[in-house]
């Protein structure tokens, strides 16, 4: 199956009557207080719908971003939470600028980093220099709202190479970002990673688990990008 991008595969992997059904689905219950080990189907085809949403919009990911809330001292069940809260700091930033927001994110817990979140952000280029220290100052500006104390190593931020011409064709930029989306797939069951076309982008094994508490999972939505003109 060929992209309506370009000559490169589909940057989504899902035969398109696969995510039609699995994306009307009920959605997940997220419940503050519940528990889940892993990521269901939905859940990730999802992200990786997002994903190609965002790069068919030119607003292609070229941001991966780990946030790590429990070493800065918020509890795992209010962790969520706080993604949530840098989420929209990052989003109200760019509306002001004039730019919708796209993003997708997935929460884990882990022996090192404990409850912690991974993001994939598009930042437009003429932002890039002003954005260099964001992600930092919003974790702090969450993490001292909720009691936290932020220290060094809570973030880190990298941008994904090629990510200037994300809104291309290039095929080393598509490696890249979807090898970070499987990376953030990572707690998805293993038996799923070929029906969702993830095979060829393949960075960790599948099929890991971690607890966490509430929403595992977080996906920018299209119409809130259509009600802001992006620019050229």
């Amino acid at each position: 199956m060929r992209s309506k991008l370009g000559t490169h595969p589909v940057i989504i992997g899902v035969e398109q009557d696969l995510a039609n059904r699995l994306l009307r689905r009920g959605g997940a219950n997220n419940r503050a207080d519940r528990k889940s080990w892993q990521l269901t189907e939905r859940q990730a085809a999802k992200l990786i719908d997002g994903c190609r949403r965002a790069h068919a919009d030119g607003m292609g990911m070229n941001r991966f971003i780990t946030v790590s809330w429990e070493p800065a001292g918020l509890a795992a069940r209010e962790s969520v939470a706080a993604t949530g809260d840098w989420i929209r700091l990052a989003r109200e930033w760019l509306r002001q600028r004039g730019y919708p927001a796209a993003w997708v994110w997935t929460q884990e817990n882990g022996p090192r980093l404990g409850a912690h979140c991974h993001i994939l952000l598009h930042v437009p280029p003429d932002l890039a220099p002003l954005f260099r220290g964001k992600p930092s100052q919003w974790a702090r500006q969450v993490i001292q709202s909720r009691g936290g104390a932020y220290k060094a190593g809570t973030v880190l931020s990298r941008k994904i190479a090629t990510g200037r011409a994300c809104n291309g064709q290039s095929a080393a930029y598509q490696a890249l970002v979807m090898g970070r989306l499987h990376y953030l797939l990572k707690c998805t069951p293993a038996a799923f990673e070929g029906p969702l076309g993830m095979v060829p982008w393949r960075y960790k094994p599948w099929g890991q688990q971690c607890l966490v508490y509430g929403k595992r999972a977080g996906v920018w939505q299209h119409r809130t990008a259509r009600k802001i003109k992006v620019r050229r």
